[in-house]
């Protein structure tokens, strides 16, 4: 029997939703495995950081859960302790060649605290993506991504994401046909992005001329803005606004403006009065082409499947 020698990390503090989701998922791949004769199996063991740290056999999989930490100031006041320090040495020690590192939410912080973002692409928690960001700049933050592989590193977005990082691993392991049906058995759809789910209005709240131009974002949607004409609505020098919108939204001025147009289309989509040739036109594409192309790229999704 082929096993995947796996460790389940268990921070303090943890996000005990993640922690479980990690456990069941991986006795469910096993179990479906068996119905499929399959002969992998994940062995699964939980341990503290400091426990890792007196391991001295090299697992094949390593997991981190959520931190439980949803605000800079409780992400920021985490870092400063010992326990994380600790939970930072043994991502450390636990980084090989052959070992996949994969960890969810604000526990991609922790990553970053060890050096293993660095020239990697990777996401997290949308609403923490710019301090991410602001932290860890040599990352190449993908903050729309739901779940993001880099060689033998693989980090997730939001709380719940952490099942679709299940899924990614043990689909990477046991194949797709397994993977599938734990999708299945747990009854868990298919998220291919955060982006439906994103918020620019809470990423600039605090920060009224980024609201400014957020509004004016809104308020002409249905044609095309230039940086200068943003800039200009928020009051801003177009150098001063682009690193500003950065540093509160670790976005590009395009990026911030087509985020806004595809979550608008998504949103004109689940309603279910428009079709797409008119969403088109209300969130400034010249046709339903062009819209779908931009949805497929920043979702992986189709309107289609959002408004089904």
């Amino acid at each position: 029997m082929q096993t995947v020698r796996t460790v389940i990390l268990h921070p303090t503090p943890c996000q005990l939703s993640s922690l479980f989701i990690t456990s069941e998922m991986l006795v469910t791949a096993n179990r479906v495995a068996g119905l499929h004769g399959s002969n992998i199996r994940f062995h699964a063991t939980s341990l503290t950081p400091e426990e890792c740290l007196l391991r001295m056999e090299s697992p094949d999989l390593v997991i981190l859960p959520g931190l439980g930490l949803a605000t800079e100031h409780e992400l920021r006041d985490a870092m400063q302790q010992h326990s994380f320090a600790e939970l930072v040495e043994a991502l450390q020690s636990l980084s090989k060649p052959d070992t996949l590192i994969a960890g969810a939410c604000s526990g991609c912080f922790a990553l970053g605290a060890a050096g293993l973002l660095d020239r990697r692409n990777v996401t997290t928690t949308w609403w923490l993506a710019p301090l991410l960001h602001s932290l860890f700049p040599k990352a190449h933050l993908q903050s729309g991504d739901l779940v993001v592989r880099d060689g033998n590193l693989v980090t997730a977005g939001a709380a719940f994401s952490h099942i679709d990082l299940m899924l990614s691993l043990i689909e990477w392991f046991a194949g797709l046909a397994i993977a599938e049906d734990c999708r299945r058995f747990l009854m868990a759809d298919n998220r291919p992005s955060q982006l439906p789910y994103m918020s620019v209005a809470t990423l600039v709240a605090g920060h009224p001329a980024l609201q400014k131009a957020e509004l004016y974002v809104r308020h002409n949607l249905g044609r095309q803005i230039s940086l200068a004409e943003l800039a200009d609505a928020a009051g801003l020098a177009p150098r001063t606004f682009s690193r500003w919108l950065s540093q509160a939204t670790a976005l590009t001025p395009s990026a911030f403006m087509q985020t806004i147009r595809v979550t608008e289309a998504i949103r004109w989509a689940r309603s279910g009065t428009l079709n797409h040739e008119e969403i088109a036109a209300r969130v400034g594409y010249s046709d339903a082409t062009a819209l779908r192309r931009t949805v497929r790229k920043r979702t992986g999704g189709t309107l289609e499947s959002f408004r089904n």
